[in-house]
Protein backbone atom coordinates (compact mmCIF):
# COMPACT_ATOMS: atom_id res chain seq x y z
CA UNK A 1 0.00 0.00 0.00
CA UNK A 2 1.32 3.14 -0.83
CA UNK A 3 1.26 6.38 1.40
CA UNK A 4 0.77 9.48 -0.33
CA UNK A 5 2.79 12.02 0.99
CA UNK A 6 0.57 14.85 2.82
CA UNK A 7 3.28 17.78 3.33
CA UNK A 8 7.01 18.41 3.73
CA UNK A 9 7.59 15.89 6.48
CA UNK A 10 6.84 12.86 4.34
CA UNK A 11 8.18 14.13 1.50
CA UNK A 12 11.56 14.40 3.31
CA UNK A 13 11.14 11.29 4.95
CA UNK A 14 11.14 9.96 1.66
CA UNK A 15 13.56 11.46 -0.14
CA UNK A 16 15.31 10.67 3.07
CA UNK A 17 15.68 6.84 2.10
CA UNK A 18 17.20 7.71 -1.29
CA UNK A 19 21.63 6.63 -0.54
CA UNK A 20 23.99 8.90 0.17
CA UNK A 21 27.76 8.75 1.32
CA UNK A 22 30.59 10.25 3.26
CA UNK A 23 33.28 11.76 0.23
CA UNK A 24 35.87 14.76 0.43
CA UNK A 25 35.47 16.76 -2.87
CA UNK A 26 38.77 18.49 -3.48
CA UNK A 27 40.23 21.08 -6.35
CA UNK A 28 43.33 22.96 -7.03
CA UNK A 29 44.23 25.71 -8.98
CA UNK A 30 47.39 27.47 -9.09
CA UNK A 31 48.80 27.80 -5.43
CA UNK A 32 45.51 27.16 -3.86
CA UNK A 33 43.98 24.16 -3.27
CA UNK A 34 41.27 22.93 -0.81
CA UNK A 35 38.52 20.16 -0.05
CA UNK A 36 34.94 20.00 1.32
CA UNK A 37 32.31 17.26 2.70
CA UNK A 38 30.01 15.95 0.32
CA UNK A 39 27.11 13.52 0.90
CA UNK A 40 25.12 13.29 -2.57
CA UNK A 41 27.50 11.30 -4.95
CA UNK A 42 26.33 9.13 -7.96
CA UNK A 43 27.75 7.53 -10.28
CA UNK A 44 25.72 7.94 -13.70
CA UNK A 45 27.30 5.90 -16.72
CA UNK A 46 29.74 2.67 -17.24
CA UNK A 47 31.12 3.70 -20.57
CA UNK A 48 32.83 6.10 -19.68
CA UNK A 49 32.81 6.31 -16.08
CA UNK A 50 30.98 9.25 -15.32
CA UNK A 51 29.58 10.25 -11.87
CA UNK A 52 27.21 13.15 -10.28
CA UNK A 53 28.09 15.55 -7.40
CA UNK A 54 25.19 17.82 -5.66
CA UNK A 55 26.59 20.52 -3.87
CA UNK A 56 25.56 23.32 -1.72
CA UNK A 57 25.99 26.48 -3.48
CA UNK A 58 28.43 29.23 -2.22
CA UNK A 59 31.01 26.61 -1.73
CA UNK A 60 34.74 27.62 -1.50
CA UNK A 61 35.54 24.88 -4.49
CA UNK A 62 33.78 26.73 -7.08
CA UNK A 63 36.24 29.44 -8.53
CA UNK A 64 39.05 26.56 -8.03
CA UNK A 65 36.88 24.22 -10.02
CA UNK A 66 36.05 26.48 -12.79
CA UNK A 67 38.97 27.65 -13.82
CA UNK A 68 41.12 23.74 -13.50
CA UNK A 69 38.59 21.94 -14.50
CA UNK A 70 39.08 19.13 -12.60
CA UNK A 71 38.16 17.94 -9.01
CA UNK A 72 38.74 14.85 -6.89
CA UNK A 73 36.55 12.51 -4.81
CA UNK A 74 37.85 10.81 -1.69
CA UNK A 75 35.48 7.57 0.02
CA UNK A 76 36.06 8.71 3.69
CA UNK A 77 36.25 5.51 5.78
CA UNK A 78 34.00 5.02 8.59
CA UNK A 79 36.19 5.11 11.14
CA UNK A 80 37.34 8.73 9.69
CA UNK A 81 37.58 11.47 12.59
CA UNK A 82 40.90 13.13 11.20
CA UNK A 83 39.26 14.53 7.69
CA UNK A 84 35.94 14.56 8.98
CA UNK A 85 36.81 16.88 11.42
CA UNK A 86 39.61 19.07 9.61
CA UNK A 87 36.85 19.51 6.58
CA UNK A 88 33.69 20.03 8.49
CA UNK A 89 34.94 23.41 10.01
CA UNK A 90 35.96 25.67 6.55
CA UNK A 91 35.44 28.90 7.55
CA UNK A 92 38.29 27.94 10.40
CA UNK A 93 41.06 26.97 7.41
CA UNK A 94 40.27 30.95 5.15
CA UNK A 95 44.36 31.39 3.73
CA UNK A 96 45.59 28.33 4.72
CA UNK A 97 46.31 25.23 3.04
CA UNK A 98 44.36 22.45 4.63
CA UNK A 99 46.63 19.18 2.98
CA UNK A 100 49.81 20.52 4.55
CA UNK A 101 51.78 17.74 6.71
CA UNK A 102 48.54 14.55 5.50
CA UNK A 103 50.23 12.36 3.34
CA UNK A 104 48.57 12.44 -0.22
CA UNK A 105 48.32 9.85 -3.07
CA UNK A 106 50.95 10.19 -5.68
CA UNK A 107 50.84 10.63 -9.43
CA UNK A 108 47.58 12.42 -9.45
CA UNK A 109 48.60 16.13 -10.32
CA UNK A 110 47.71 19.13 -8.84
CA UNK A 111 44.61 17.22 -7.21
CA UNK A 112 45.55 16.42 -3.55
CA UNK A 113 44.17 13.34 -2.52
CA UNK A 114 44.41 11.75 1.16
CA UNK A 115 46.28 8.04 1.47
CA UNK A 116 43.30 8.27 4.64
CA UNK A 117 40.70 8.08 2.14
CA UNK A 118 39.44 4.26 1.58
CA UNK A 119 38.80 4.90 -2.40
CA UNK A 120 39.35 7.80 -4.61
CA UNK A 121 38.52 9.06 -7.85
CA UNK A 122 39.72 12.32 -10.35
CA UNK A 123 37.26 13.49 -12.11
CA UNK A 124 37.37 15.98 -15.80
CA UNK A 125 34.35 18.33 -15.72
CA UNK A 126 32.65 18.49 -18.35
CA UNK A 127 29.15 20.11 -17.13
CA UNK A 128 28.02 22.14 -14.66
CA UNK A 129 24.82 23.15 -13.98
CA UNK A 130 22.66 25.88 -11.97
CA UNK A 131 19.28 24.02 -10.53
CA UNK A 132 16.65 26.41 -9.31
CA UNK A 133 17.63 25.23 -5.89
CA UNK A 134 20.44 25.44 -3.20
CA UNK A 135 22.14 22.94 -4.60
CA UNK A 136 24.18 22.36 -7.85
CA UNK A 137 25.55 19.60 -9.52
CA UNK A 138 29.25 19.00 -11.06
CA UNK A 139 29.30 16.16 -13.89
CA UNK A 140 32.91 14.42 -14.11
CA UNK A 141 34.43 12.33 -16.15
CA UNK A 142 36.57 9.58 -14.40
CA UNK A 143 39.99 9.89 -15.35
CA UNK A 144 42.28 7.94 -12.59
CA UNK A 145 41.06 6.33 -9.43
CA UNK A 146 42.09 3.81 -7.01
CA UNK A 147 41.14 1.97 -3.45
CA UNK A 148 43.73 2.08 -0.62
CA UNK A 149 43.52 -0.68 1.69
CA UNK A 150 44.41 -1.06 4.98
CA UNK A 151 46.89 -4.10 6.22
CA UNK A 152 44.18 -5.23 8.45
CA UNK A 153 41.41 -4.89 5.52
CA UNK A 154 43.62 -6.85 2.78
CA UNK A 155 43.75 -9.63 6.12
CA UNK A 156 40.46 -9.49 6.69
CA UNK A 157 39.08 -9.83 2.91
CA UNK A 158 42.05 -12.52 2.00
CA UNK A 159 43.48 -14.14 4.74
CA UNK A 160 45.06 -17.01 2.14
CA UNK A 161 46.61 -14.55 0.47
CA UNK A 162 47.75 -12.37 3.60
CA UNK A 163 49.44 -15.77 4.69
CA UNK A 164 51.18 -16.48 1.07
CA UNK A 165 52.28 -12.53 1.31
CA UNK A 166 54.01 -13.30 4.97
CA UNK A 167 55.57 -16.34 3.74
CA UNK A 168 57.70 -14.66 0.55
CA UNK A 169 58.39 -12.25 2.88
CA UNK A 170 56.69 -9.13 2.42
CA UNK A 171 55.10 -8.88 5.52
CA UNK A 172 57.41 -10.55 7.90
CA UNK A 173 61.24 -10.23 8.64
CA UNK A 174 63.23 -13.45 7.70
CA UNK A 175 65.15 -14.77 10.79
CA UNK A 176 68.67 -16.11 10.29
CA UNK A 177 69.05 -19.14 12.57
CA UNK A 178 71.96 -19.49 14.81
CA UNK A 179 74.75 -21.63 13.60
CA UNK A 180 76.00 -24.75 15.67
CA UNK A 181 78.29 -24.44 18.03
CA UNK A 182 81.67 -26.44 17.37
CA UNK A 183 83.84 -28.02 20.30
CA UNK A 184 87.00 -26.25 20.14
CA UNK A 185 85.98 -23.15 18.31
CA UNK A 186 83.26 -21.19 20.32
CA UNK A 187 85.40 -20.15 23.32
CA UNK A 188 84.61 -23.02 25.23
CA UNK A 189 87.37 -24.52 27.86
CA UNK A 190 87.39 -28.64 26.51
CA UNK A 191 88.62 -30.95 29.31
CA UNK A 192 91.73 -32.88 28.60
CA UNK A 193 91.07 -36.53 28.30
CA UNK A 194 93.77 -38.34 30.45
CA UNK A 195 96.21 -40.94 27.97
CA UNK A 196 95.14 -44.60 29.04
CA UNK A 197 98.55 -46.67 30.05
CA UNK A 198 100.35 -48.38 27.40
CA UNK A 199 99.37 -51.75 28.66
CA UNK A 200 95.86 -50.88 28.70
CA UNK A 201 93.21 -51.19 25.35
CA UNK A 202 91.23 -48.54 25.46
CA UNK A 203 87.06 -49.51 24.89
CA UNK A 204 85.53 -48.01 22.21
CA UNK A 205 82.85 -45.78 23.16
CA UNK A 206 79.93 -45.28 20.44
CA UNK A 207 79.58 -41.67 19.78
CA UNK A 208 76.48 -40.38 20.81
Amino acid sequence: MTIEPTGRTELTMATDRMPVGRFLMTAAHGDHRNGMLVTRVQKCADDPITVTVAVRKGHALSPLIRDSAIFGLCELRGCDLMLSRLFNRPGELHGEDPFLGHDLVPDTGRLPIPVASASWVCCDLIRHLDIEADHEIYIGRVTAGGVIETPDEVLTADPASAARKRRNGIATKKVKKPARARPGLDNRVTKQTPKAPESEVPESKESA
